[in-house]
């Protein structure tokens, strides 16, 4: 089984948003084996450290930045926090969002689905704002996003994660039409069931091979840009790690 050697971002700052969710622990994982330095942001110091304690000795190379990047304010107060820890950041993987379920997107409310856009969505952009001016020219920018968005049409119990997923995807094509490729911005949408005690039972992907693919594409993915991956079969995850992304 192919994975990273160790030496892909050796000596590389990188950050993940998200860091302390589901997917986020996977990508982390995945930035320190590739060899970076990793910061994440958190509001909890209780859930950076039970990150902290699921990475055991690599989380040596874990740098907590204490912060809410979900909000305007406190993304600002994020941005200046990493410009004080990192001269310049090479990689950022970003998955701020969770899943949500309800009956019914009409029945459940306009109150849920705003509170589902703003905490699934919003977050995104923000990210994206507070981070990109940090990046290196030729590095990496890459947002996690769910199938949901990419159903046609969507069951009535998912609409309103749908309705986010494929707005993530827009607003992610038009941040990489304007940064032109430096830094490369993709959205990565994953086929795999994670769970907070890791990859759950008959997922087409385990987490570690989504942190295999994150952190290739970031070190090795040097002309992709501006697409869309639908990251589906362990193959793309070997033929990333060989530096071929033809598949992604």
């Amino acid at each position: 089984m192919t994975t990273l050697n160790g030496t892909e971002l050796k000596g590389h700052d990188t950050l993940v948003v998200g860091g302390t969710g589901n997917v986020g622990f996977f990508l982390v994982d995945g930035f320190l084996r590739a060899g970076a330095r990793v910061l994440v942001p958190s509001r909890s110091p209780q859930n950076l450290e039970r990150l902290r304690s699921r990475l055991g000795a690599a989380a040596d190379r874990l740098v907590p930045v204490n912060g809410d990047i979900g909000t305007a304010e406190g993304a600002v107060q994020v941005q200046a926090q990493v410009r004080d820890l990192s001269s310049e950041l090479f990689a950022v993987a970003s998955a701020p969002a969770s899943w949500h379920q309800s009956h019914s997107m009409l029945q459940a409310g306009f109150a849920e689905f705003k509170h589902v856009i703003e905490t699934r969505l919003y977050p995104h952009f923000l990210a994206a704002e507070a981070l990109l001016p940090l990046i290196a020219l030729g590095g990496s920018y890459t947002t996690i996003n769910g199938p949901a968005g990419f159903i046609s049409p969507p069951p009535p119990g998912i609409g309103a994660i749908a309705v986010a997923a494929a707005a993530q995807n827009k607003l992610i094509e038009a941040i990489a039409a304007e940064t032109a490729g430096t830094p490369r911005v993709n959205d990565v949408v994953m086929k795999a069931f994670l769970g907070p005690n890791g990859t759950r039972p008959g997922s087409p992907l385990r987490g570690e091979q989504v942190g295999d693919f994150v952190a290739a594409l970031a070190a090795g993915g040097t002309h992709v840009h501006n697409r869309t991956i639908q990251l589906a079969s362990p193959r793309q995850i070997d033929e990333a790690l060989a530096g071929n992304f033809a598949l992604a």
